[in-house]
């Protein structure tokens, strides 16, 4: 078992090119999977109406402001964990995997406080009336059992920090298989409803999170959690935060922006405008995949080339996980558009939601042309946090959130059109993804030359 161990780790600061290719596809199994998880998510939750699958559209950003600190968190310490193992610390690495897990748990608790007290204020503010009532049944499984979620996302992060990509993949595979199971007994055969749509993924995420411990109570890791990884330290937690923290501000404003997206789509185009573009955002973020599988894989390596301080190998991933990206993303682009109708007809066969296909196609079409600048978004800010330059790319989405929402309001209250915000949607992520590869380049132009220049970059 030790010579995986080593392989592991020997591969992650080796060749860049090497070390992703390794990695992508296992990334890419658990993102397809999740995804997959995702579709049969919403098939099942399809057959209770447009009335639910709106109910639970309304209800998804919420949701995901629960999960943005423990993607946060677990964004850190991948980034920690590859650093330092590139520094070979590896038992300060055990710490920052404890201590990531403390953070988890303190943030989901807060997260869920804060959720149960707002979500029907923030309901009623995004114009969801006739569905609060299925909105809060669809999130009380969330606010009730977020550790678990939270922990969950955290420790399959950690196993990719170390280069463990098949562990972590584990951790993701699992989840999504056991929510497939679950989801038909909950929603159906427990007669639960959109309830049992939330409960099931929660429960799933416990098993996967169980699964993911299992790993490192056989030893069969790099990095070890030991019974002194989970006492408190503040050195590990400022540095899990230094990059986590940013993260997860950024995935706030992203979420919050989503949530008051919501408010300008029902305004503009009623409640079935949320669900249209929910189910093309399925699709969008099912092509995104591949793109994302590099990101996922070149955020270690490139970490770990900076611990070492090893410039070359961090320019050589990051152009190679651009490339890529690109590829797959305009190719995926030119499917979807060609495909748009029968890819929504797998999703809209209950009656009342076949009668709406038309307006799920044009959403789907016209959304599909954001793909390869959404993956460049990804790849730049993914290539800041390898910096340690996390705060940037949180700078810059405070500034693209209000940018965003700026069009969208304009196109919801001085147009009235649906057509309108999907278009400025679309605009918003071209100037985005352009942006964060500028920025991205921009410094590392800047840590190679205060290297040249003898200065302290780490």
């Amino acid at each position: 078992m030790s010579s995986s161990k080593e392989s592991d780790l020997e591969l992650m600061l080796g060749d860049p090119k090497r070390a992703i290719r390794s990695m992508v596809v296992a990334f890419f199994l658990a993102l397809a999977i999740v995804q997959i998880n995702q579709f049969v998510d919403t098939f099942w939750v399809s057959g209770l109406g447009a009335h639910a699958s709106s109910a639970i559209a309304t209800a998804i950003p919420i949701y995901g402001l629960i999960m943005c600190a423990g993607l946060g968190v677990g964004t850190g310490v991948t980034t920690c964990i590859s650093f330092h193992l590139g520094r070979g610390s590896n038992e300060y690495a055990g710490r920052l995997a404890g201590n990531s897990l403390i953070l988890g748990v303190v943030f989901a608790v807060i997260g869920s406080v804060l959720a149960a007290v707002f979500a029907g204020p923030i309901f009623a503010i995004m114009g969801a009336s006739g569905i609060e009532d299925d909105c809060m049944l669809y999130l009380w499984p969330y606010i009730l059992l977020s550790p678990f979620l939270l922990c969950e996302t955290i420790v399959g992060s950690a196993l990719r920090g170390e280069g463990a990509a098949k562990k972590a993949t584990v951790v993701q595979v699992s989840a999504a298989v056991f929510n497939m199971i679950i989801d038909p007994i909950f929603i159906y055969g427990l007669g639960m409803g959109v309830f049992g749509a939330g409960l099931a993924t929660c429960v799933a995420a416990l098993l996967s999170m169980l699964v993911g411990l299992g790993w490192y109570t056989s030893g069969n890791t790099v990095v070890k959690l030991e019974r002194d990884s989970f006492r408190a330290d503040k050195e590990a937690m400022k540095d899990i935060l230094g990059i986590g923290g940013p993260k997860t501000v950024q995935m706030l404003v992203s979420n919050a922006t989503d949530v008051v997206q919501r408010v300008f789509l029902i305004a503009a185009g009623g409640t079935n405008s949320v669900m249209y573009y929910n189910y093309a955002w399925r699709y969008i973020e099912l092509v995104n995949l591949p793109g994302r599988s590099y990101e996922n894989a070149m955020v270690p390596v490139c970490s770990a080339g900076y611990g070492q301080k090893d410039y070359r190998k961090m320019r050589e991933g990051f152009r190679y996980a651009t490339k890529m990206t690109l590829m797959f993303s305009i190719v995926f682009t030119i499917f979807i558009l060609v495909l748009a109708e029968p890819l929504m007809a797998l999703l809209t066969y209950e009656e009342s939601m076949a009668a709406l296909r038309p307006e799920f196609v044009w959403t789907l079409r016209v959304s599909a042309l954001l793909i390869p600048f959404t993956a460049l978004m990804g790849i730049g800010s993914s290539m800041l946090q390898t910096m340690k330059r996390a705060a940037l790319s949180m700078n810059f989405y405070f500034v693209w959130a209000f940018i965003k929402l700026a069009m969208y309001a304009v196109s919801a209250y001085f147009f009235g059109s649906f057509e309108g915000i999907i278009y400025s949607m679309v605009a918003v992520h071209v100037f985005g993804g352009i942006c964060l590869m500028w920025m991205s380049r921009r410094q590392y132009s800047r840590i190679c030359d205060e290297e040249q220049t003898g200065q302290n970059v780490s």
